[in-house]
C-alpha cells in the first residue's frame, strides 16, 4: 500500500488466550512478523478474565525474547475459566522448576485493559496503529466507551479515530 509508513507496523494485541489455541498461534505469527521488522508489538491486552492469562502471554512473549511487552488485563470480563491450557501450561515444572520461563505478577505488572490501550494508543502517531483482536470485544468496546483521561484528553472513539490505521 502506498501510504503505509515506513518502517514496522505499531501492533496492538487484544486476545481471549486460553480458551483454545487459535490465540497462542497469533501470537507466534506476530512474534515472527516482528522478527522480520514487518511490526512492533506495542502491548497486550487481555479479554480473558482468568489468573494464568497475564502469566501466558508473559510466558510467550519471554519464549520470543519480547518478555518486556505491557500486558493489561481486563475488569471483569466474561471468561475467567481456566480454559483448556493456561493452567498447565503456566505451572508446568520440570525437576521442580517451572518449564516455561516468565515473571508476570499480576497487579504489580499489569495495569486494567483500556488504560493501557489509552496509555499506548497516546502515545503513538497520528494513523499509525494496527489493533489486532481475537475473541470477545471487551477491551476495544470499552475503549470506544472511555472517557478523556491523564493519557489522552479526549474520549476513546475519538483516541481510536486519531490513533489507529485499521
Amino acid at each position: 500500500v502506498a501510504d503505509q509508513p515506513p518502517g514496522p507496523v505499531p501492533m496492538i494485541f487484544d486476545t481471549d488466550i486460553g480458551n483454545d489455541a487459535d490465540d497462542a498461534m497469533a501470537m507466534a505469527i506476530i512474534h515472527a512478523l516482528e522478527n522480520r521488522r514487518e511490526c512492533r508489538l506495542l502491548a497486550v491486552t487481555l479479554t480473558k478474565d482468568n489468573p494464568y492469562a497475564g502469566p501466558m502471554v508473559d510466558l510467550l512473549n519471554t519464549f520470543y525474547g519480547r518478555g518486556s511487552i505491557p500486558i493489561g488485563l481486563v475488569a471483569k470480563g466474561v471468561t475467567p475459566e481456566d480454559g483448556k491450557y493456561l493452567r498447565q501450561v503456566v505451572t508446568a515444572t520440570d525437576g521442580g522448576k517451572p518449564r516455561y520461563a516468565h515473571d508476570f505478577r499480576p497487579g504489580k505488572d499489569a495495569p486494567e485493559a483500556v488504560d493501557l490501550l489509552r496509555r499506548v494508543l497516546a502515545a503513538q502517531p497520528d494513523g499509525s496503529v494496527v489493533m489486532v483482536q481475537v475473541g470477545f470485544c471487551t477491551n476495544l468496546a470499552r475503549l470506544l466507551d472511555s472517557k478523556p483521561d491523564r493519557h489522552a484528553p479526549i474520549p476513546g472513539r475519538e483516541l481510536v479515530r486519531r490513533k489507529v490505521r485499521l
